[in-house]
């Protein structure tokens, strides 16, 4: 990595850290791009460098902070020692703890909220929200095939049902913080019916 992209991931990560904080304090609407550069150190030009409208900000911190998790479950497909059941769990917990940690469920929650007044984040949302289901379902199909997932509702409706769980439990966390985030986990793990896989004899 050279200079100049090193300075340009560093301009990126402080937007979005002023991002998470400035749109957790007083909500997206309020919060204009002046005031997001202003926070973060930097002029308005950084901003459109790296970013075409405060829609597209918006989505990118949603999407960043839960990527990580369908490229950790992706890897785990394509290894090798599959150990499906572990890496689920393992990396289901991961993405509960540092998704909420780095803001993105919380950015997540606020941009459902705001989808119905902002068009170009509903349609946004809706084709992210679908990309992320269309994976886990293949994964849980997967799961299904090793007889790990012992329950008897199809992959999509597990996938539906499990990314309902990990918006609810964040939801109800942000509210009152006695709930705990990683009871999803607990969860997810009685719904799927999750087991050791089948030995092939």
């Amino acid at each position: 990595m050279n200079y100049f992209q090193k300075q340009s991931e560093e301009t990126i990560n402080k937007l979005m850290q002023s991002g998470i904080e400035l749109f957790s304090k007083q909500g997206y609407s309020s919060t204009s791009i002046n005031q997001l550069v202003k926070h973060a150190g930097y002029s308005k030009g950084a901003f459109y460098a790296h970013f075409s409208s405060k829609e597209e900000f918006m989505l990118k911190l949603i999407k960043e902070g839960i990527d990580f998790y369908f490229e950790d479950l992706k890897e785990a497909l394509n290894g090798k020692d599959q150990d499906l059941l572990n890496k689920f769990k393992e990396y289901s917990m991961r993405l509960v703890n540092e998704a909420y940690e780095k803001g993105s469920s919380p950015m997540l929650l606020q941009g459902c909220m705001i989808s119905n007044e902002f068009l170009q984040i509903k349609e946004r949302l809706i084709h992210q929200m679908e990309e992320w289901r269309s994976f886990l379902t293949h994964f849980i199909q997967e799961m299904k095939s090793e007889g790990i997932v012992g329950s008897p509702l199809d992959a999509r409706t597990l996938a539906t049902a499990g990314m309902a769980l990990f918006n609810g439990y964040n939801l109800q966390h942000f509210v009152d913080n006695r709930i705990q985030i990683q009871d999803t986990i607990t969860v997810v793990i009685e719904l799927f019916q999750l087991q050791e896989p089948n030995k092939k004899g």
